[in-house]
């Protein structure tokens, strides 16, 4: 006789409860076994839950053990939650039922916002810090058990790990439930994905059903541009993530050196960057909407130059990575966008409150200021140990760090103000800038004069450069990201080139069919922070 763990009644809203002392945000198993003239295979069963305030959340079965499903759920808050089954079995069709979830101290899952940024889903900000896990299927469960203690320790909130295609999904949610308990994320990536469409949808199905209620995020695949068609791929991925996941979990995937290509897609919430590049990073922060998470990060540079860029860090590990994590929590780092008014360094600012500026080769520094009484120290980022410096009131500090020993971060704030405005519960400050690109027109600011032909071959290195018409002080100072792109054969863009000039070779992957219109784009942040986009047209042969 098929069952359940609690009795499901034939009248509406039975009154025992499915999940008994299930906290809110924690995963619980409705379990169901198969009468002997049931055939597994011909099973469907899914269930619609109800909030306390009404939110709906459908939930399909996955098949455990030969006769066995089950629907995983976590409640996303206390109270009173009901339930409605819709099976191929008759006599589960339509039942109803009822349960009660208890309240948790858990934050819950973490989602896109403020433009640039997270939070969860009190209404906190979240600070996103990541670490990989290596070889996470195949590591003893105690060795991973010791490796997820000591990322706890050392304060990381998000773990990446990665699944193949046959990865046993039991022993992945329990080694996921581990990540959680911790009180971390787990990222997801998926090692690969089967291309056959049919293939794909079983596949992706029966991973979102079994691990869609933990907290985790969708991480796509860990580079997507060695993956043959991996755009196609992850366009159908992302439509099926979006479609089966009800919590909608934040997806991305990770890249070499950026994915911000497959915004357009319409599935991806975030951008996945393998570089730290400012010509990269810094530009692309610019133009698109979405918050940003860099991987390859191995020193202080690497992750401070990604913090300037506007991204989050997705990985590292050590000393200096809890120094930021500490440094950035005491901060309004959702509330912080890049800021351009200042010489000697990098910087990110709410204006008016706070000021972090990152200084990689330590020299004098010039900050422009709202006016105001600030506190001033310098970090140091290997360590987070802090050089307090005489307070400062005026329009425009200029300073230098302590020694010349390392890269320094200072600190120009307002914490009285700070504190002030925490006693608010307004998540957000200010509206976020979001600019209007400038385009090429008839009085262009930049040309670009090379490549001198009209022709290009995938085979031949050419020299790309950037030219500035007129130098003014906005010029002072630019970073520039070279993209190419076949539009018509919809592989989407890449980076070829970064700064003011170089050697570009057009990568095989954007191009299937020749000859083919090759647009050539040279996007540019200028020292004031406005973005412009240039770009010319190629004939690319083979």
């Amino acid at each position: 006789m098929l069952w359940v763990l609690l009795v499901l009644s034939a009248l509406p809203l039975a009154a025992q409860p499915v999940c008994p002392a299930t906290p809110s945000w924690s995963p619980c198993d409705l379990v169901f076994d198969l009468e002997g003239d049931e055939k597994p295979d011909a099973v469907e069963l899914r269930a619609e839950f109800r909030s306390p305030h009404h939110r709906t959340y459908l939930m399909r079965a996955f098949r455990d053990g030969d006769r066995r499903f089950v629907i995983r759920f976590s409640p996303t808050e206390g109270g009173a939650w009901d339930y409605r089954l819709s099976s191929s079995i008759a006599r589960f069709e339509g039942k109803l039922g009822q349960f009660n979830a208890s309240e948790s101290d858990s934050p819950g899952f973490v989602k896109v916002a403020n433009v640039h940024h997270f939070q969860t889903e009190n209404g906190k900000p979240h600070l996103w810090m990541a670490a990989g896990v290596e070889n996470f299927m195949g590591m003893p469960r105690a060795d991973l058990d010791a490796l997820i203690a000591a990322r706890a320790k050392e304060k990381f909130t998000h773990l990446r790990v990665t699944l193949d295609d046959k990865a046993d999904l039991v022993e992945a949610a329990e080694r996921i439930r581990a990540i959680n308990r911790q009180g971390m994320t787990a990222d997801i990536m998926f090692a690969a994905i089967p291309e056959d469409w049919k293939e794909r949808e079983i596949y992706i199905t029966n991973v979102v059903t079994r691990l869609a209620a933990f907290n985790i995020t969708w991480a796509g695949f860990p580079a997507y541009e060695r993956v043959l068609h991996g755009r196609a791929i992850l366009k159908d991925t992302g439509a099926l993530l979006k479609k089966l996941d009800p919590y909608q979990h934040p997806r991305m995937t990770m890249a070499e050196v950026t994915s911000a290509p497959l915004l357009a897609d319409g599935w991806s919430t975030m951008l996945g960057y393998g570089t730290t590049d400012a010509n990269i990073g810094g530009v692309e922060h610019q133009f698109y909407q979405a918050p940003a998470l860099a991987t390859g990060i191995k020193n202080t540079r690497d992750l401070w130059n990604a913090t300037m860029n506007g991204q989050y860090p997705g990985d590292g590990s050590g000393e200096y990575m809890t120094a930021w994590y500490d440094f950035m929590a005491g901060n309004r780092y959702w509330d912080l966008e890049p800021y351009f008014g200042l010489d000697g360094g990098r910087g990110l600012a709410l204006e008016g409150v706070e000021y972090i500026i990152y200084v990689e080769k330590p020299g004098p520094v010039e900050v422009t200021l709202e006016h105001h009484g600030y506190d001033v120290a310098w970090i140091n980022p290997a360590n987070g140990e802090r050089t307090k410096q005489k307070d400062y009131r005026g329009e425009r500090f200029t300073g230098e760090p302590p020694d010349r020993a390392h890269d320094w971060v200072l600190h120009i704030s307002r914490e009285g103000e700070k504190a002030g405005m925490l006693k608010s519960v307004k998540f957000q400050s200010r509206d976020v800038p979001v600019q209007e690109i400038t385009l090429a027109g008839e009085k262009p600011v930049f040309d670009i004069p090379e490549p001198e032909e009209n022709e290009m071959s995938m085979g031949q290195p050419l020299k790309f450069a950037l030219k500035i018409r007129k130098d003014t002080r906005a010029t002072r100072s630019l970073l520039v990201e070279w993209t190419a792109e076949v539009s018509a054969d919809g592989e989407g863009y890449r980076v070829v080139g970064t700064g003011m000039q170089g050697t570009l070779k057009v990568p095989p992957s954007i191009v299937r069919n020749f000859p083919a219109v090759l647009s050539l784009h040279a996007n540019i942040v200028n020292a004031n922070g406005k973005a412009y986009l240039v770009d010319r047209i190629f004939k690319l042969v083979p």
